[in-house]
């Protein structure tokens, strides 16, 4: 059984150290002695994992260059200072804050470091290669000794011009072209990521850092944003949607239908809300106005699987954008990251949500539908007026108690080592975590009167994307006793599930672990097989 990856990150950890040529190997594995942080910086996907066993020979492979508004933040420097100058270095992290090195020359350090061949210490087994692919041709399933990769890349700010801003348009369309010029296939682009960017507002999405400058600014899609959703599907790279805000992705799913009706919507590195937006007002708890934006929280739902539980807040899934994407005939991943999945709370527990001021009076507006077209037809005419974009760094509010103490919180937890953890009952439990995810979408197809799911998942794990990966799946190397632990727990939740699952339990984790990818690829890329 083979095994594929929607997104994944094993040359974002070669970034963060002077690229002199000592910085750290893309194939090589880090297993920091001391700890801090668990295992949250340790190598969840080098380039050594995947092709260590002859299951995994074709990737999707994730270019991006870190944020300012990441990297500059109290954590990342503790552990620069604390334990982890092999992975985190000051000096290299201080060029990248102070814009010395601009996001198109991390950019090209990362490509570089991905091409790089393995150095005698990484120890890969002779014939083991990997493959940049430059036509879809070139790919052979049965050649299990090359990991074949196509690339996407995440984030709009990797094509911004000088000093990390867009002084002119073209020029980052430019940028953009030049990569492609490279030839390399490349599937899909996500605009945004998790600060504030020049061309759509994000979704909140803070796993690690604090808040600060991470906040979604602004409303929509800006006119510089569409600019490049135009050039982007002109190319035949599709647009990923994840990191869009809810209002940026309701805005996005107009603009698809009219004008790019055929191009399917990927959905990377996912989890599920488990429930509509049309709830939006009615669901969200406690909201306060604060100088950055509105403050929120959600009650956390329970899962279709009894002891499981979903993460409400709107970078995962609504119902309404899951079948924008199965009407697109689009490929969701699904997201290995613990939070993500829902596995960090319980249900009936509150988590806070952030949103622009904009965005949030309009999503509890009483007629949102009416103001989403309202900006759909600005943007066609490029005269989108994108709201408060502007960070206050100079007077920002004080956080308030309860964040201070969420963020001791969740530091002290990362300081503490997670063991390796045998197939017990955390291990069952992180399985069916994934399965909720599985099932929920196979439930609301059934519910909705739509067709079956089974063509339109896979896996876009995020590994070494600073997650907190689950424990039946914590790097590449796990995806067979994954594939195993999936089949084994679906067996036994089959019997007394709501629905027949209409399909062999084998197939279903087939197609979610490989065969949905390739056969997406294969129609993708098809021109090439012309």
């Amino acid at each position: 059984m083979l095994f594929f990856d929607l997104h994944c990150h094993p040359g974002l950890k070669t970034l963060f150290q002077l690229q002199n040529g000592s910085q750290v190997s893309a194939w090589s594995n880090l297993s920091p002695h001391d700890k801090l942080l668990g295992d949250i910086l340790e190598s969840q996907s080098s380039l050594k994992m995947l092709t260590q066993r002859a299951n995994i020979n074709l990737i999707c492979i994730t270019l991006h260059p870190p944020e300012i508004g990441m990297i500059d933040q109290v954590l990342i420097g503790l552990a620069s200072l604390l334990g982890y100058p092999k992975v985190l270095y000051g000096k290299r992290l201080d060029q990248m804050i102070s814009k010395e090195c601009s996001y198109q020359e991390t950019f090209y350090q990362e490509l570089e470091n991905l091409s790089a061949k393995p150095r005698d210490q990484d120890q890969i087994a002779d014939g083991k290669q990997i493959k940049f692919l430059t036509s879809w041709k070139d790919y052979d399933q049965t050649d299990v000794n090359t990991l074949h990769v196509v690339f996407n890349v995440e984030g709009g700010h990797t094509f911004y011009d000088q000093k990390n801003r867009v002084r002119d348009m073209n020029v980052v369309l430019a940028n953009f072209d030049a990569f492609l010029g490279k030839k390399f296939k490349v599937l899909y682009f996500t605009p945004t990521h998790l600060t504030p960017n020049e061309f759509i507002t994000h979704s909140y999405g803070n796993k690690l850092l604090s808040k600060g400058n991470m906040l979604p600014k602004g409303i929509g899609i800006t006119p510089y944003g569409k600019s490049f959703l135009d050039h982007v599907y002109k190319k035949n790279i599709l647009i990923d949607i994840k990191h869009m805000s809810l209002v940026s992705r309701r805005i996005f799913y107009r603009y698809r239908r009219k004008y790019y009706p055929s191009m399917p919507i990927i959905a990377s590195h996912m989890g599920f809300v488990g429930n509509y937006w049309k709830f939006f007002s009615q669901d969200v708890k406690l909201p306060k106005k604060k100088s950055y934006g509105y403050k929120v929280k959600w009650v956390v739902g329970k899962g279709v699987l009894e002891d499981c539980a979903f993460y409400p807040l709107s970078i995962n899934l609504y119902n309404e954008d899951i079948r924008e994407i199965l009407a697109s005939k689009g490929l969701i991943g699904l997201s290995l990251d613990l939070r993500i999945l829902g596995g960090k709370e319980q249900v009936g527990t509150e988590v806070k949500d952030f949103y622009s001021h904009e965005e949030y009076e309009l999503l509890t507006n009483i007629d949102p539908e009416q103001r989403i077209d309202e900006l759909f037809e600005a943007m066609e005419k490029n005269q989108i007026d994108n709201g408060d974009t502007t960070i206050n760094l100079l007077n920002p509010e004080p956080p308030e108690m309860e964040d201070i103490q969420a963020a001791r919180t969740e530091m002290e937890e990362m300081l503490i080592s997670t063991p390796q953890l045998e197939k017990g009952e955390n291990y069952r439990h992180h399985i069916r975590l994934v399965l909720n995810h599985v099932l929920y979408l196979y439930k609301f197809t059934k519910d909705e009167g739509l067709p079956a799911p089974w063509d339109n998942i896979c896996i876009g794990s995020d590994f070494d994307g600073l997650i907190e990966a689950v424990h039946c799946c914590k790097n590449s190397m796990d995806f067979a006793d994954f594939a195993d632990g999936l089949k084994s727990e679906l067996a036994v939740i089959e019997p007394d599930f709501e629905y027949p699952l209409g399909l062999e339990i084998s197939k279903i984790v087939d197609k979610i672990m490989y065969s949905n990818a390739f056969a997406f690829l294969n129609r993708h890329f098809r021109n090439d097989l012309e």
